[in-house]
């Protein structure tokens, strides 16, 4: 069975841990991929003329559950890349 690599597994374990943690505080907690993706991709690659920010939003806001699916694998995909590339964000 193959391991997740370090980086990947706490990109996938952030979000979880903060919605569990939101969920003990009593707050309700949505996960949107979708969201993310969109958010990290206008902020860490604003000047990429191959990426529209207003067009990712209109395509990915309130996105639908099997579409959340292939967001996080999208974003999961551009942050490989940006690694590898290294590129560093913060968003």
């Amino acid at each position: 069975m193959l391991e997740p690599r370090p980086e990947e597994s706490m990109r996938i374990r952030a979000p979880f841990t903060a919605c569990l943690l939101a969920s003990l505080l009593g707050v309700a907690c949505f996960y949107e991929p979708c969201d993310e993706y969109v958010d990290y991709l206008c902020t860490c690659h604003e000047d990429d003329p191959d990426y529209d920010c207003e067009a990712l939003s209109n395509t990915y806001t309130e996105a639908d559950p099997g579409l959340q699916d292939q967001c996080a694998i999208a974003l999961s995909d551009v942050q490989d890349e940006d690694d590898e590339e290294g590129l560093e964000c913060e968003w």
